[in-house]
């Protein structure tokens, strides 16, 4: 389901004011004109849809494409005697700050300088309840369970973790090139639909008619 917002709203507005005025050009009666317009919304929301939909799909997956990177630095500064909460915390810095990994994980340990969360293992633990994202939630999941175990093998951990998230991201990749042909010629497929159906619903309304 899509939000409505004012932008969307303005949009589906002006798909239909488009389709109502192309209708009108070609000397369409009423009743397609109104149709057309209708048929606009339509395909504004399906494509409004269609990009939601993508977006979630690119924040998931920005999760185990980020990962290896995160862990292997994660990795190098434990290994050099670096406090596990530190070396996340420096690892996040280090990453893009608009990507969703790292701003999650910055957001974590704000949200523990700002009193909102108890101390960090709960801000990590709510971090992975509120991410609908499995590779986070592991993330999550083996840094709280290694600390309060006491784990003195965090470096080769996240090494080896690093090494299985970088192969999942060969995998995404290839796959979201593979979508990317497909995701092209979405739109056009719709425009030009929504072009036969406008040209041959007078035949067909004539013809329906006559019967």
């Amino acid at each position: 389901m899509v939000r409505i917002t004012p932008k969307l709203v303005v949009r589906l507005i002006a798909a239909a004011v488009f389709m109502f005025v192309v209708a009108c050009v070609l000397k369409e009666s009423m009743k397609v004109r109104l149709g057309a317009a209708l048929l606009g919304v339509v395909i504004v929301y399906v494509l409004t849809l269609s990009a939601e939909t993508r977006k979630k799909k690119y924040i998931g997956r920005s999760y185990d494409m980020d990962l290896p990177d995160f862990l292997t630095h994660v990795s190098m500064f434990t290994e050099a005697g670096i406090g596990i909460w530190d070396a996340i915390e420096r690892s996040a810095e280090i990453g893009n700050a608009d990507r969703p990994l790292y701003k999650d994980i910055k957001g974590a340990f704000e949200s523990v300088r700002k009193g909102a969360a108890k101390d960090i293992m709960s801000a990590f633990e709510d971090l992975s309840d509120s991410r609908k994202s499995a590779a986070l939630s592991n993330l999550c999941a083996t840094v709280i369970q290694n600390v309060r175990k006491g784990s003195s093998e965090l470096s080769s951990i996240f090494a080896s973790q690093a090494q299985l998230y970088r192969n999942e991201r060969r995998r995404i990749a290839g796959k979201m090139a593979d979508e990317a042909v497909t995701l092209l010629t979405i739109p056009s497929a719709l425009v030009l639909i929504a072009m036969i159906i406008l040209l041959l619903a007078p035949a067909v309304m004539e013809m329906f008619g006559g019967m």
